[in-house]
């Protein structure tokens, strides 16, 4: 036991010693500074630094005194063993946590005994207030105020500490606070754990990345920011400077991410956008609770300024809770207490003891409830998934009054979204390029299927077989609207040097107005492409190849080796934009 007591005691020495050497480095850099400046007699420059070392010097001699005292207070001239032990163990029972009661979430909103838990939600939605209750103190209930304290918060604690059960008794106490009308959440989980996939079941939540799929958190990211841009777009032009100004504001954006760490290191280059949220959210709605293991040197500098809101479980190092909450103490939490931490919103340090949720599957039925009871619209996800590995024709969004020269062919994404795409037939040509098996007669033949249904246009379909280019008119059409030439194969014809009597009919084609051709080829040709503003283009891989087709290098770079060998897996190129596409697989006539 005296040689543990010795051991804390000589650990706590050497960390104040290494903070005042940290201290006392700038002090000796400055010093060197001026005395160079005095020889040199460059007095300005002695003016501009002695201010700036009498300063830091002052606060090295503060925190030596500070330093000295404590080493007296911990280890008095008298001491014992006995006495050192006592000493410590006051200490890491400051504030005592085993004497807070152990309460759980339901118990805190009075759902214990509530054989009808989602009325009090919907009687509690009525008059929504912004505090939230989050746990027990020493003297009563704790209660946070992301809105007034925040606007953004930061949670760290080591593993075992309880982060998961807190961050999700915060989400629940949030959404038992606000309605979906009035709040939606963004959960960004990058552990490769499942914190937030029960939360995913809230009618609040409008995003969910519960893995370490990083393509999955790009878009989430690139979301976020235009979900910014266009609430500043909305502030802007009702001349107002907050969001709740508005005529219809939005509904509050609470952003949380868990092992912020992990999201920093592996995609930095988007660290820029969160700093944005952090400085623009207050007067946006938008809200950051950022979590982490180990605060120190995670955050930038811009967004920690804006945290206000700093809760601190239990870590294993005492500057990292003094470079959360101010003081050591987060430290000194014993290991079997997880859900113990202490709150700092700016003004004063409070410890509290977590309350957990029993049944968090119960309690999301409820809230799910009392939405529908309140006739809450499910809101529309921020973000959806990436493009399918297939696509059907149940996956297009379809409408009963859909123009029939809109062709629904394929799924788009447009980086944050997946909706449908459509080719419009009524105006000019479309050329398909892609190599042979990428997926053009597919695409053909989905094309002259919807057309024939219609029944609107006359359909013209030429194809390649052993005999040459052989063209079927179909049935013509007694509205006559337009003439669709539909060409597979079509290199030989589009060929300069070509005398087969389609090339002549083919080129004419194109230049008529009252003609729309689509052709498939499997290389770009200057006579087509000059005629057909939209593409279907199939990159093969080969960058040089693929950025003749048109296609943007950025969505070049966005293709993983698998995105190449998929069948309809293509780019569409249409009025100065571009987008990857999953063309629907042809179902037959």
């Amino acid at each position: 036991m005296k040689g543990k007591n010795k051991r804390k005691h000589t650990d706590g020495f050497n960390e104040d010693r290494l903070m005042l050497i940290s201290w006392a480095a700038p002090v000796l850099a400055q010093l060197v500074m001026l005395v160079v400046m005095i020889a040199q007699r460059q007095w300005l420059y002695v003016a501009m630094l002695a201010p700036g070392l009498i300063g830091s010097a002052m606060s090295l001699v503060s925190m030596a005194l500070r330093s000295r005292q404590k080493q007296q207070y911990d280890e008095p001239a008298d001491a014992t063993p006995s006495k050192v032990a006592e000493t410590l163990e006051r200490t890491i029972d400051r504030p005592s946590f085993a004497a807070m009661p152990r309460v759980c979430f339901e118990h805190l909103y009075g759902l214990n005994d509530d054989m009808l838990p989602w009325r009090t939600i919907a009687r509690t939605w009525l008059s929504p207030t912004s505090s939230c209750l989050l746990g027990i103190t020493q003297h009563g209930l704790f209660r946070t105020d992301l809105q007034r304290s925040g606007p953004h918060a930061m949670v760290a604690g080591t593993t075992g500490s309880g982060k998961s059960e807190l961050l999700i008794s915060w989400c629940l106490s949030l959404a038992m606070q606000y309605s979906p009308d009035d709040l939606h959440f963004v959960f960004l989980d990058f552990k490769g754990g499942s914190t937030f996939n029960a939360l995913e079941q809230l009618p609040h939540t409008v995003g969910n990345v519960c893995d370490l799929d990083l393509s999955h958190a790009v878009r989430a990211l690139n979301a976020i920011e235009q979900e910014l841009i266009r609430r500043e777009a909305l502030v802007s032009s009702e001349r107002v400077s907050r969001f709740d100004q508005l005529a219809n504001p939005p509904a509050r954006l609470v952003v949380v991410i868990d092992e912020f760490h992990a999201l920093r290191d592996r995609l930095p280059d988007y660290m820029q956008r969160l700093n944005r949220l952090a400085s623009l959210g207050r007067s946006l709605g938008m809200h950051l609770i950022v979590c982490t293991q180990n605060p120190m040197g995670q955050v930038h500098a811009d967004m920690k300024a804006n945290m206000s809101l700093n809760i601190c479980l239990r870590v294993t190092d005492q500057m990292q809770s003094n470079e959360l909450i101010g003081i050591r103490d987060a430290a000194l939490i014993p290991p079997n207490m997880p859900g113990a931490a202490y709150c700092n919103d700016g003004q004063r340090t409070t410890p509290f003891l977590c309350s957990a949720v029993r049944d968090v599957d119960r309690l999301i039925l409820n809230i799910n409830i009392a939405a529908r009871f309140h006739a809450c619209k499910r809101p529309v996800l921020l973000f959806s998934d990436p493009l399918a590995r297939h696509a059907t024709q149940s996956d297009l969004s379809t409408t009963t009054n859909r123009p029939w020269n809109e062709i629904p062919f394929a799924l788009a994404d447009d980086g944050v979204l997946v909706h449908t795409a459509v080719l419009n037939v009524s105006q000019q040509n479309i050329a398909i390029i892609g190599a042979y098996g990428s997926g053009k007669t597919n695409l053909l033949l989905h094309c002259a299927r919807w057309l024939y249904d219609t029944g609107r246009a006359n359909i013209r379909f030429t194809r390649k077989s052993e005999h040459g280019m052989v063209t079927d008119d179909g049935r013509p059409s007694p509205l006559h609207e337009r003439t669709i030439w539909i060409v597979d194969d079509a290199d030989e014809p589009l060929n300069p040097f070509s005398t087969s009597p389609e090339a002549n009919e083919l080129r004419e084609a194109l230049a008529n107005p009252n003609i729309t051709v689509i052709a498939a080829t499997e290389k770009p040709i200057s006579a087509l492409l000059d005629r057909c503003p939209t593409r279907v283009a199939f990159p093969c891989g080969e960058r040089s190849n693929d950025l003749m087709l048109g296609i943007p290098g950025a969505i070049l770079d966005g293709f993983s080796a698998d995105d190449y060998t998929l069948h309809g897996r293509g780019v569409l190129i249409q009025q100065a934009k571009a987008r990857p596409i999953q063309c629907v697989e042809f179902q037959g006539f």
